[in-house]
């Protein structure tokens, strides 16, 4: 307890008890000179046991608000009342220099006539510590919250992962973001999201052990790597870098991502600025990269799952179609060949009152008309047969040139189409196609043959083979023709079992059934596109070679 000359300080006898107050007390007088100050003041603010009487209470204040300090002062002079100090977060100045947050209450005392102010400061340093640990902890959750809403928005992994970055840019310094997924099975690491300096980017895969970098340093490690500046020589030392992209990375984070005890990849953060990660963002970085692990999984699964939704429903949907054709195909034969069966019924009967009549003329009319009847069923079921072995019976698939398929095909339908004086075309510099050449060959000799038969009238028949750009990764060709057309209520009905447009026609009306099966085995569809009088053009499309 110190205390100045009686003659120029009051009576502090009164204020002894403050001496032992854990709080830091300080009394000044009107003019802002201290008069009292007790030890826990002393303690706080740095200074030796009486070296702060006589000091100015500005003193404790920071240089640039010592003014408004005295102004706040001689306007409390005036009208004094116990009151906290308010207005402005306050702060307090030590002995070395250092600022410190606290909260000051004002309380005016009069003592042996003189006008007095106890001021009593409470250290904040710890307070704001909590408060803010608080507000961290706060943002954190906020953080985690919106990022999980960004993991959990996203139609594919992809577009989750995208929003996930922009919404941890927001706090994080991030100038470059890497997802990347290890196969361990495989030893292929592969990037789900490569974003480096707003630029996404679609690195290849690798193999760690070819190329392994820090991304298999810290599958292999299992834990975070953080290297506060890639660039310092020490670093390049003890760590073997990768250059993914060139960029003007300093800092480098790889958290591991782990998933039921397996590292399934990493999550990188980089940034310009070296030094760029506190301990606490990394922390909270280890606990996303956890959320992240988790949402990788759960969409692997969902695309798994849709996967073989997908490959179901188109099983199911290849039976019904299979089934549907069953039905037509027993339908079709048992009626088509019903006919033949009654026209060989019928004329043996003939036959039989021929023979009893000694008609040899009819006799052999009679005859003649059983062994067409035999022969038309013989054909149709030779091609039903054919039919029935597509699908089990293919020959290997080879890469050759869809002009030399025409070619080939065009002689073995020479005789139909020299008969009918047909010119043909064959584009020139067709291109590849990968397929079993002896069917592809079936195919375009069925379409030349039927284009040539179904001429009509034409005086100047012509048929062109072409090429006729892509449907997805598969090119289109056709056959087209200048002959008699097909009504457009046809275009479906042509490609059944045994369906013929003129009855009278030579042939069993199965080619182009044929034709529809060998293009749908490789993976092609064929369609009509015609009318009544005005040609027909046959397009189908086959796998590039």
């Amino acid at each position: 307890m110190q205390s100045t000359d009686s003659s120029h300080t009051p009576d502090i006898t009164f204020l002894e008890i403050f001496d032992k107050n854990p709080v830091a007390i300080v009394v000044s007088n009107a003019t802002g000179q201290i008069v009292f100050a007790n030890t826990q003041s002393h303690r706080l603010l740095g200074y030796e046991m009486g070296e702060l009487i006589g000091m100015g209470i500005e003193q404790l204040a920071p240089e640039n608000i010592r003014a408004s300090h005295e102004r706040s002062r001689a306007a409390f002079n005036q009208h004094p009342s116990a009151r906290a100090m308010t207005g402005r977060e306050l702060t307090a100045r030590r002995k070395d220099g250092g600022l410190f947050p606290v909260e000051i209450g004002l309380v005016p005392l009069t003592l042996g006539g003189d006008t007095l102010i106890l001021a009593s400061i409470v250290e904040l340093t710890e307070l704001k510590r909590l408060e803010e640990e608080a507000k961290r902890r706060a943002n954190e959750v906020t953080l985690l919250y919106r990022l999980g809403l960004a993991l959990a928005g996203g139609e594919d992994l992809y577009h989750a992962l995208r929003a996930f970055a922009h919404e941890l840019r927001q706090v994080i310094s991030a100038d470059a973001f890497h997802i990347g997924l290890y196969d361990s099975e495989t030893d292929i690491f592969s990037y789900s999201l490569f974003l480096n300096l707003d630029e996404d980017v679609q690195p290849p895969s690798r193999k760690l052990h070819e190329k392994p970098g820090l991304a298999a340093e810290v599958i292999s490690g299992r834990k975070t790597i953080y290297l506060e500046d890639i660039n310092d020589p020490q670093v390049r030392r003890n760590h073997h870098m990768l250059v993914i992209i060139e960029a003007p990375i300093r800092s480098y984070l790889g958290i591991p991502l782990v998933l039921n005890d397996r590292v399934i990849g990493i999550m990188s953060v980089q940034s310009l600025k070296p030094g760029a990660y506190a301990p606490e963002q990394i922390r909270l970085l280890e606990t996303i990269a956890t959320q992240v692990s988790i949402t990788i999984e759960k969409s692997r699964l969902l695309e798994q799952l849709q996967r073989e939704l997908a490959e179901r429903r188109l099983l199911i949907d290849e039976l019904e179609n299979k089934n549907a054709e069953l039905e037509r195909f027993t339908y079709t034969v048992s009626h088509d060949l019903k006919s033949p069966l009654v026209t060989i019924s019928g004329f043996l009967e003939f036959l039989e009152q021929s023979a009893a009549a000694g008609d040899m003329v009819r006799f052999k009319k009679d005859k003649k008309r059983i062994q067409d009847a035999v022969n038309r069923m013989q054909a149709m079921l030779g091609e039903l047969l054919e039919l029935s072995r597509l699908g089990r019976v293919i020959n290997e698939p080879d890469s050759i040139s869809f002009g030399d398929l025409a070619r080939e095909a065009l002689e073995l339908a020479r005789g139909r189409v020299d008969e009918r004086g047909v010119v043909v075309y064959i584009q020139p510099n067709l291109p590849s196609v990968r397929v079993d050449k002896p069917r592809l060959i079936e195919v375009l000799q069925n379409l030349l043959d039927n284009a040539a038969k179904y001429m009509g009238g034409q005086a100047k028949p012509h048929i062109e083979v072409g090429y006729q750009g892509m449907e997805g990764d598969k090119p289109v060709f056709f056959v087209r023709d200048n002959g008699m057309g097909i009504p457009t209520e046809h275009h479906e009905r042509i490609f059944g079992l045994f369906n013929k447009l003129d009855p009278a026609s030579e042939g069993t009306g199965i080619g182009l059934a044929l034709v529809k099966r060998i293009i749908e085995l490789h993976d092609g569809r064929i369609w009509v596109e015609s009318e009544a009088g005005s040609g027909s053009t046959f397009y189908f499309t086959l796998p590039r070679g």
